[in-house]
């Protein structure tokens, strides 16, 4: 069985997705389920099945850009739902807090890419009823 599974998105989360986007609904299902669709291909990429793997996990994100701007992490983690719904249906069961815990970081490097990297958790989370 797996214990973690790593995807890579050669770009930043894109704001159009995101918690502070105005945009017409119907752009924002588009880049929605672009993301997602995105998420999908690089999941089967790596011949993860279309059924989850795991009833709990820990989701680790890097975002890495190749300029010095400063960004907000949290509206960074807002404008990557569309992927990590994704990695949820494929890999976990559920996305609830208390089935998938999260971790996020931003780094400058010399290329802009995420790097979502989900591992298989077998501890139960403290304070969840099971």
């Amino acid at each position: 069985m797996r214990l973690s599974v790593v995807c890579t998105v050669p770009h930043l989360p894109r704001s159009k997705v995101g918690p502070n986007a105005r945009l017409h609904h119907h752009a924002r299902y588009k880049a929605t389920r672009d993301a997602r669709d995105e998420m999908i291909a690089e999941l089967r990429n790596q011949d993860c099945a279309v059924s989850p793997l795991w009833e709990t996990a820990h989701l680790d994100i890097v975002f890495t850009a190749k300029d010095k701007r400063r960004r907000d992490l949290d509206n960074l983690i807002g404008c990557c739902k569309p992927w990590i719904d994704a990695l949820t249906d494929i890999v976990i069961v559920d996305d609830s807090a208390d089935r998938l815990s999260l971790s996020a970081r931003y780094e400058v490097g010399k290329e802009e890419k995420t790097v979502f990297q989900i591992s298989r958790v077998e501890y139960r989370i403290p304070g969840t009823v099971w």
